[in-house]
């Protein structure tokens, strides 16, 4: 079962991200703190073990120093439960990139579950371009639909010389070519649309023992 495994880790990396090289730390935080622990929480969320050396300042700006051992010892262990190939799969979906925070030996099998993972995000991403396409060239129909339903209440307008009433009549006749031009290519967008979902399926059928 990878299900589980996977999913943990994935929310735990979301959560201590949040945890990780976004506040500094203050005089308290320093005195007390966990250097092997703070190196985990970094490690997990993918942060890389020069975040250290900005720990360390802050902390020097307290007069506190910190402990690089223990930091990173912790890191390498945190760094464990996030350079698998399930969480690198988890961050491919989400088009992320490596940041080379991996120790040596596990950089093959994260990088592995990266590419896989990026695999989806290209699929999804080009059937997410077809969804648009279509969608614009809808948008555009209709509003072609409604210029023409407009042009067609001022041709019948009270008061307009019959050359008026003509000029609006081939202005018409002009939208409604373009129109039909846009109608035309309906087909070859929802064939290039449904080879995207084929693709997307298809990617996500060869991975599915990431889920």
């Amino acid at each position: 079962m990878r299900n589980k495994p996977y999913l943990l880790v994935s929310m735990l990396t979301l959560a201590v991200v949040g945890l990780s090289g976004c506040a500094n730390m203050n005089q308290a935080q320093c005195e007390t703190a966990n250097w092997q622990a703070i190196g985990y929480e970094d490690g997990v969320a993918g942060v890389r073990d020069s975040q250290f050396s900005q720990h360390r300042q802050e902390c020097a700006a307290h007069g506190v120093t910190a402990n690089i051992d223990d930091y990173l010892r912790g890191h390498k262990e945190g760094s464990q439960k996030y350079c698998t190939r399930s969480n690198g799969f988890f961050l491919g979906m989400k088009g992320q990139n490596y940041n080379r925070n991996c120790p040596e030996e596990l950089v093959p099998l994260f990088l592995s579950g990266l590419n896989d993972g990026k695999q989806i995000y290209s699929a999804q991403r080009e059937l997410d371009a077809k969804d648009d396409a279509l969608e614009r060239l809808y948008a555009r129909i209709e509003n072609f639909e409604e210029t023409i339903a407009d042009k067609n209440n001022e041709m019948i307008a009270d008061g307009l010389l019959r050359s008026e009433r003509l000029e609006i009549r081939q202005q018409i006749e002009t939208l409604e070519i373009e129109m039909l031009g846009l109608i035309e290519l309906i087909p070859e967008y929802q064939d290039e649309q449904a080879q995207a979902v084929r693709k997307y399926e298809s990617v996500k059928e060869t991975f599915a023992n990431y889920f």
